[in-house]
């Protein structure tokens, strides 16, 4: 079935940068890149806009794009080099190393973390150098592209040192570079998908690996923590526990006065106007009137004055503050419900 250029357009605009309009033209690697990198880091979306209508051609075999190629072929002419696919490779095949490399649990034993950055890391390196060399109507050996990686590594003996072990893949597989000889048959979509969600998964499994293991936050005090512990103390914070009741009153309350009503309750839950919290700030009841609201105003504002505290002065200002604040709020919200 031939690909259709307006089709190709309205899928680049929709879901260009998961790769949806090289997916429907059949360019499943370049599909793939595209998912990781959200459109070559929006560089490579941008570029397609003009280079769309090639891509179609390509994907339709039309007689001139055939011509050109058979040309090629019978000439045994290799593919000039292109700058842009050379960079696509270096920042593809780099992207995809620093990804591995963060992925390892800094919390293994460092002679398995070393270990699997030396196997690793120049691993994902060939294998993306290899993905981006064979896009379209390219290919190149994949021996040349792990054999520069590993090569680099063996004479740099730094995992980290990607940069170096990236050009050194990317040199090595522009030698080998060559026109796909035969067009391969059209799998069937089920089995594209299947192989293309295969590499997705790996590709999230890295990220939830660097996320849970590796990945940490900064508290107010300075101090680092992991993200997966910081994660456990969420669900045991009170914010996680009084959330957990709102959600639940909420449920509740929409068994009991129809669901139709609960949205009244969750915008109330919300509090939009900041009337709970002023209430909560001042340790009052809900709907109290204005005079008690003006007492406890007035006595807590005389006990939390900054000159009265000269130990935790900063804290008692804060406190001076939000009790201005919450009682700013409540006459706001009585003057306007009065009129």
């Amino acid at each position: 079935m031939s690909k259709s250029t307006l089709t190709t357009y309205l899928l680049w605009l929709i879901g260009g940068w998961f790769g949806m309009h090289h997916f429907y033209l059949g360019r499943d690697r370049q599909a793939f890149v595209w998912w990781c990198t959200w459109g070559g880091f929006c560089l490579g979306w941008v570029r397609d806009l003009w280079r769309i209508p090639s891509y179609v051609d390509a994907a339709n075999e039309t007689y001139e794009y055939m011509d050109w190629l058979t040309s090629q072929l019978r000439n045994d002419r290799k593919p000039q080099f292109s700058l842009s696919r050379w960079i696509g490779q270096l920042v593809f095949a780099t992207f995809c190393g620093y990804l591995v490399l963060c992925a390892i649990p800094e919390t293994l034993n460092p002679n398995i973390v070393t270990l699997l950055q030396f196997v690793l890391v120049p691993f994902s390196v060939a294998v993306a150098v290899y993905i981006v060399g064979n896009i379209g109507d390219q290919t190149g050996s994949f021996k040349y592209s792990l054999l520069g990686a590993y090569g680099a590594l063996l004479i740099l003996r730094e995992p980290t040192a990607i940069a170096s072990v990236v050009v050194a893949s990317s040199i090595l597989f522009q030698t080998t570079k060559k026109y796909k000889r035969q067009i391969r048959p059209q799998r069937s979509c089920c089995k594209r998908f299947t192989k293309l969600a295969f590499g997705g998964l790996i590709v999230m499994c890295l990220w939830s690996s660097f996320l849970l293991y590796n990945a940490t936050v900064t508290t107010s005090d300075g101090e680092t923590v992991y993200l997966h512990e910081a994660i456990n103390h969420f669900f045991e914070s009170p914010f996680w526990k009084e959330l957990k009741n709102v959600v639940y009153e909420l449920i509740q309350t929409g068994w009991k006065i129809g669901w139709k009503n609960m949205y009244n309750e969750f915008v109330e839950a919300l509090d939009p106007q900041g009337e709970t919290n002023a209430y909560k700030v001042l340790g009052l009841p809900k709907g109290v009137e204005r005079e008690e609201i003006t007492k406890h105003c007035r006595r807590l504002s005389r006990e939390w004055h900054p000159d009265k505290h000269k130990k935790g002065k900063e804290e008692a200002q804060e406190m001076f503050i939000k009790i201005q604040d919450a009682c700013s709020t409540l006459f706001a919200i009585h003057k306007k419900r009065k009129h």
